[in-house]
């Protein structure tokens, strides 16, 4: 599991504000080391980015996986990343860019009608969006059907109308079940920031019985899915689609799909910074778009990237405007946020989890 918030402005004031970047010397290595997430995902990247990227700069793209909140502020600290781009989780990015662990984007180097057609929250001073992702309603079509099936969050909730044991994330999961929590409980989308705590987890003690399995990973969700294990809950869009065109008893709704997108971020220090925005124009072009949205489904941020993608596939994404103005958009900046006693509320909510996930 991010997902609102208070961003920076367009690139155009960002580079009017921000001074360029000074190149670092490794750049002279031809080289860039971006740092992804696996399987399936990396695969997709390297046939619609990397590759493209190395044969039309030479820059050869050296591959990485796992980019975790503390391994990246590990690197910074050491002065000496080995990474130089990496594709950050909302919630990170903002905690990064917070505590000065990323290099500022010199976009006055880049070509700044790529980032035109780009969401105002995507482009930011540290970072810029890569593509967008949901949570999704998802059910066994074993059990029930788009006609007879859960329409919202309130339906997964309604163990009498829709009976059988339920998947969802856990609260330390990547995307905690708090805001799906709210929404079920009658929070109109619009209200959900700042998350009643208190609220979400009244609502999540109501389904706790009937919920056979609290997933930590993206992959446990439609696994037990699939199995049967749970016949309703909370997925990843890309994952439950997949399996879907695989054959598997699995379908999903766009109504109240929790969603967000990740960021392309340079670490703070990186040996080859000019080869890393070099990078992230060329991943942000609409071409590059497309390209990984034909081969993992994931929504482009760049609006011109629907030009080039088939409509049939269009229609399978976060981003298409008929998906989209079904969802809800999630708020990493309110979970980044730290009290006054320097918590965030990601570490708030992680104690309430802890906590709460012990009682009976």
């Amino acid at each position: 599991m991010n997902l609102k918030r208070t961003f920076f402005a367009l690139c155009a004031a960002i580079s009017a504000a921000f001074g360029p970047i000074a190149p670092a010397a490794a750049e002279e290595n031809g080289q860039v080391v971006v740092a992804s997430w696996g399987g399936a995902y990396l695969d997709a990247l390297r046939q619609s980015m990397f590759k493209p990227f190395e044969k039309a700069t030479g820059i050869k793209v050296i591959e990485a996986v796992g980019p975790a909140l503390p391994k990246m502020r590990a690197m910074v600290v050491s002065g000496s990343p080995e990474w130089d781009v990496v594709d950050a989780a909302p919630g990170d990015f903002l905690q990064l860019s917070g505590e000065g662990m990323l290099q500022q984007l010199d976009y006055s180097a880049m070509d700044r009608s790529v980032f035109a057609d780009f969401p105002q929250d995507a482009v930011q001073p540290f970072g810029v969006g890569t593509v967008a992702y949901s949570k999704v309603i998802a059910f066994n079509t074993k059990k029930y059907t788009q006609a007879d099936g859960p329409k919202s969050w309130a339906d997964v909730w309604d163990v009498k109308k829709f009976p059988g044991p339920r998947v969802l994330d856990a609260g330390n999961g990547v995307v905690p079940p708090i805001e799906i929590a709210l929404l079920a409980d009658g929070v109109p989308p619009e209200q959900l920031y700042p998350l009643d705590f208190k609220r979400a987890y009244a609502a999540l003690s109501r389904i706790k019985p009937s919920v056979a399995k609290w997933a930590t990973t993206s992959a446990m969700e439609p696994e037990a899915l699939i199995s049967g294990e749970a016949v309703i809950g909370s997925g990843p869009h890309g994952r439950i689609q997949l399996a879907k065109e695989q054959g598997a008893p699995v379908d999903y709704v766009w109504n109240q799909a929790l969603t967000d997108h990740t960021y392309w971020a340079i670490l703070k220090g990186a040996r080859n910074a000019g080869n890393a925005q070099k990078f992230i124009e060329f991943a942000s072009r609409p071409e590059s778009q497309a390209a990984l949205a034909k081969l993992f489904i994931v929504g482009p941020l760049n609006k011109k990237a629907f030009d080039l993608i088939p409509a049939d596939r269009a229609k399978l994404l976060p981003t298409y405007p008929e998906n989209r103005a079904k969802t809800v958009t999630a708020n990493p900046a309110w979970w980044s946020r730290k009290d006054p006693s320097g918590k965030s509320n990601l570490e708030i909510n992680n104690a309430l989890w802890n906590a709460w996930s012990l009682q009976q």
